[in-house]
């Protein structure tokens, strides 16, 4: 646990902010859900802005790829790089984005622990990696 330096002195500080973290933990293992930190209309928000990130993504990445195998011209090293990335990206549109749009307009994870694993190994994959 990073403690900040101004109560590093204080002993009783730093033991109550540990008890605390004890007890988060605890409630997160026990299975207690937090509050939820938006509202509905936040939800609604975010959800529509996932649907048109996830849509947008997905057409304009397929454009790129049919685009590259259309015309042999495009086919250059530094070209086949972009198109990695346009892969990734067009994979993260189809196997990410649906369940975090699915979970913002819920306002929950509808698979639960499963699908925050998945998305976040989703992202963590395809993301931070070209193909």
């Amino acid at each position: 646990m990073i403690v900040p330096n101004a109560s590093l002195g204080c002993a009783r500080c730093h033991a109550h902010a540990h008890a605390d973290a004890t007890s988060d933990a605890f409630q997160e293992a026990s299975g207690s859900v937090p509050p939820p930190t938006l509202t509905r209309t936040g939800h609604v928000v975010v959800a529509a802005c996932l649907g048109f990130i996830g849509t947008f993504g997905f057409l304009s990445n397929l454009l790129v790829l049919a685009l590259f195998c259309r015309f042999r011209a495009l086919r250059t090293p530094v070209n086949l790089l972009l198109v990695s990335i346009s892969a990734s990206d067009l994979l993260v549109s189809v196997l990410g984005t649906p369940f975090s749009f699915a979970a913002s307009a819920r306002g929950r994870w509808l698979i639960g622990r499963a699908g925050c694993v998945w998305y976040g190994f989703v992202n963590a994959c395809l993301v931070f990696s070209p193909l």
